[in-house]
């Protein structure tokens, strides 16, 4: 807090302005512009100081990664900043969890003011009953909006325009239509190479090899103008093989292959091939169908092509160069693929050793590694199923009945509020015919969602327990298939570089720091033999029989 004259405290005031695409429609009132103008009054006509502007122009208030944002959350971690103010709620945000939470705990737990201007909410108001209503009213204005946006974009996708940020790999959109897509010149010739040599049995990691050794940028590199460089990306047999399975190239729009499951969710999810919305000839082609569709079959007879995934993608990193370990092609037929160091796949030897494993190996130390982390005694294993079974008791039908019920029941005492708002002068007509409405619509779909759910007495908790004791012993006795599991107790691994004597050092992190180890794995035969030695650093006496990928005994020393 900063002195003013006459002994008085002048408090730090911090301005946050936001604007999103939908809010730009609405005119100067929510502008920017119109923001700063009115929130500088109110706080000059209140003595306050104000000691910074944070701007977030063009973003959405359903997400809370804003830069503004962060900035100015930092600035009151710093305690920089005694008051905050905004032009409403839903500047601060428009997901009703989140901005509460903001408002009402995080602000306050910090000693620091939040006033929201035209919602007349003061965190050291007398009263802010209404403040969680006007959240729940925020976020279905993003609801609604998202809605639109979706019907909007799913009408344009049928009528075969192209609705994507940015054109595919060997197109241009038309300056003239930006939802229509044109060949550029240049990239499509290397689109037409790429079928080519794809169709005459060349493997994608190959058709990269030779890119990258004629000095062809990449599509990221295209797309922004830039020229191949010793540290920039580069062609992968990854990039290559999504562009082979695009039908874009055959001249027809096919969109809509992933979606999100909500407004507020961040990870897209893969649609079924059956769901694309698929529009023929809406553009010129660069491959005709024949070529398209002999490279899809040889990429389908291909060994291992399209069967084999990943799980572990983003866990295992390079011991050199810290880069997250892909995915490379193998010959032996026990093991579907073998991870090496990324700059090495790209780049050669001379940019980093491969550091290869084979990936039944891998997953086989993280199997023995995390069943040990996951060992429960009796005890512990029946206090999880009751938890489990509890949970579920509470998901049937009678708990989510309770749940809806209580829903009701405080919608009835938000509509009570507002009436008395209302009569004592504290709500306009408008605002409060409006909020009465969306009141009453909350209502309406929560009595439909209620007399649709199931009657008390619907869920069995015998044959419950029975199937959770069923799913938590196949997860106990294979844990490192589960990939939630997986990535909740395994921080890290990094494999090392082989060393002279063909030892290979794996670091295998746990959040369980009694259980973190470094293994060391050596070939125990020849490089065609598939038997491994697990080496325990500092217990190379030690001998304990243990399994490997073929299913034989291999030996930790």
């Amino acid at each position: 807090m900063a002195a003013v004259p006459g002994g008085a405290v002048s408090l730090r005031a911090a301005l946050y302005l936001r604007l999103s695409r939908d809010d730009a429609r609405a005119g100067e009132s929510v502008s920017i512009g119109g923001q700063r103008a009115l929130l500088r009054a109110y706080a000059a006509d209140h003595g306050w100081t104000v000691v910074g502007e944070y701007v977030d122009d063009g973003f959405s208030g359903t997400s809370f990664r804003r830069p503004g944002l962060q900035r100015l959350l930092e600035d009151v971690e710093a305690g920089r900043v005694d008051l905050v103010l905004t032009k409403d709620l839903s500047r601060l945000g428009r997901d009703y969890i989140r901005t509460g939470e903001l408002a009402e705990v995080y602000f306050p737990s910090r000693h620091v003011r939040y006033i929201a201007v035209n919602d007349g909410f003061d965190t050291q108001g007398p009263d802010n009953g209404l403040a969680p209503f006007q959240h729940v009213v925020n976020e279905m204005y993003a609801r609604d909006a998202s809605k639109k946006i979706r019907s909007a974009l799913a009408v344009r996708r049928a009528q075969g325009r192209y609705v994507g940020s940015l054109a595919p790999y060997g197109y241009r959109k038309d300056p003239a239509d930006k939802n229509r897509l044109l060949p550029d010149p240049p990239a499509a010739a290397v689109v037409g190479e790429i079928f080519a040599q794809a169709a005459a049995g060349v493997r994608p990691g190959e058709i990269a090899r030779r890119l990258n050794c004629r000095g062809i940028s990449c599509p990221a590199l295209h797309r922004s103008g830039g020229r191949p460089g010793p540290d920039g990306p580069v062609w992968t047999a990854s990039t290559v093989s999504k562009l082979l399975r695009n039908p874009t190239y055959m001249g027809c729009t096919a969109q809509g292959r992933t979606r999100k499951s909500s407004f507020k969710a961040k990870v897209r999810e893969t649609v079924p091939q059956e769901e694309w919305t698929v529009v023929e000839g809406t553009h010129p082609a660069l491959v005709d169908r024949e070529t398209f569709r002999l490279v899809a079959r040889r990429s389908r007879g291909r060994p291992g092509t399209g069967r084999f995934q990943n799980r572990m993608a983003g866990l295992v990193r390079c011991g050199t160069c810290g880069g997250v370990m892909v995915s490379a092609g193998t010959r032996r037929k026990d093991s579907p693929a073998v991870l090496v160091c990324p700059r090495y796949k790209r780049k050669g030897p001379a940019a980093c050793g491969s550091h290869a494993i084979h990936y039944p190996v891998l997953k086989d130390l993280l199997g023995r590694a995390m069943r040990r982390a996951v060992l429960l005694t009796a005890a512990e294993r029946e206090e999880i199923l009751s938890d489990l079974v509890r949970r579920g008791s509470q998901e049937s039908g009678e708990g989510r009945r309770a749940d809806l019920e209580a829903e009701l029941r405080r919608l009835d005492r938000l509509e009570g509020e507002l009436w008395d708002s209302h009569l004592l002068g504290e709500l306009g007509e408008e605002r409060f015919r409006a909020l009465l409405d969306r009141v009453n619509a909350l209502r309406r779909e929560t009595t439909r969602k209620l007399e649709a759910c199931p009657q008390e007495g619907g869920i069995d908790l015998i044959a419950l327990r029975t199937e959770l004791e069923r799913i938590l012993d196949q997860i106990l006795s294979a844990p490192a298939e589960d990939q939630r599991l997986l990535f909740s107790l395994v921080t890290s691994v990094e494999v090392g570089e082989r060393e002279e004597d063909g030892i290979l050092p794996v670091g295998i992190e746990l959040d369980v720091p009694a259980l973190e180890q470094t293994e060391l794995l050596e070939r125990s035969g020849p490089m065609d033999h598939n038997i491994w030695d697990v080496l325990p650093l500092g217990k190379k006496d030690s001998v304990v029989p243990v399994p490997n990928i073929s299913g034989e005994k291999s030996t930790v020393k």
